[in-house]
């Protein structure tokens, strides 16, 4: 089974996590790269990024992947947002785990991230197998290795 973990990261909480799932679930990492960085303004409304590189190049052949975002304005952020609605984007018959981190411990806002990323998910052929709320920093600031682990805990990566 192949096993791709696609994220964005600004303040290196999401990409920590990556790394660390990466080793537990023997998968590739494939960062999302914005031609210029997106904003809390973007993310509420929505709007997507331009992406650097070609992220789907990778994903396209996974069996499972890990989708992973920071929330921003109660949202999804905007690169992920370019990779959900790209032209080349299929879920077809791929397991998506969906991994969310954001500021609040009150995770309102994680359900209605969760949701809609899923739709794209469902919409383009593929399951949700599993989705996850954590809190991570607020924008810009990075809760350090020890914290992101201890965050980490909480995702069942040996059961999927």
């Amino acid at each position: 089974m192949k096993t791709v973990i696609v994220y964005y990261s600004q303040s290196n909480n999401t990409r920590s996590a990556a790394e660390l799932l990466k080793e537990k679930v023997q998968a590739s990492c494939v960062e999302l790269k914005e031609v210029r960085r997106g904003n809390g303004l973007q993310a509420f409304f929505h709007t997507q990024t331009k992406l650097l590189e070609d992220p789907w190049a990778e994903a396209k052949d996974a069996d499972r992947l890990y989708l992973m975002l920071p929330i921003w304005a109660g949202r999804s952020v905007p690169a992920m947002n370019a990779f959900l609605r790209d032209p080349k984007a299929t879920f077809q018959n791929k397991e998506v785990i969906i991994i969310t981190f954001q500021a609040s411990k009150k995770l309102k806002h994680s359900a209605r991230v969760h949701d809609y990323v899923g739709s794209y998910v469902r919409k383009g052929g593929g399951v949700v197998k599993e989705t996850y709320a954590l809190v991570g920093g607020t924008m810009n600031v990075f809760i350090g290795d020890e914290l992101i682990r201890k965050r980490m805990e909480e995702v069942r990566w040996d059961t999927l």
